[in-house]
């Protein structure tokens, strides 16, 4: 799975805070808002097809979220547009 995002480290032991952006954004749509959150660890995540992420099908959003957690995440909060919701509703 081809799955961009951009991290920006924050101090250790703080949790992530992962954004998603909406239909037809990318990982810099939640970037200036993050930047107000600048002591926690930030994820922004490219969707599947926006962005330098691949194309997968709807079906796949299950195992974006269990990607993301494993590659990156420990204890994360999440923000989203309305189109991120599909992935942040599995995240468990």
């Amino acid at each position: 799975m081809i799955l961009h995002a951009q991290a920006k480290h924050g101090k250790p032991g703080l949790p992530w805070l992962v954004f998603l952006h909406g239909f037809s954004g990318d990982c810099h749509e939640w970037q200036e808002v993050g930047e107000a959150f600048a002591d926690y660890s930030r994820l922004y995540v490219d969707l599947p097809g926006h962005g330098g992420s691949a194309t997968i099908s709807v079906d796949g959003f299950d195992d974006v979220t269990a990607y993301c957690v494993k590659r990156w995440l420990v204890t994360t909060y999440l923000t989203s547009g309305w189109w991120g919701t599909r992935l942040a509703d599995g995240w468990r």
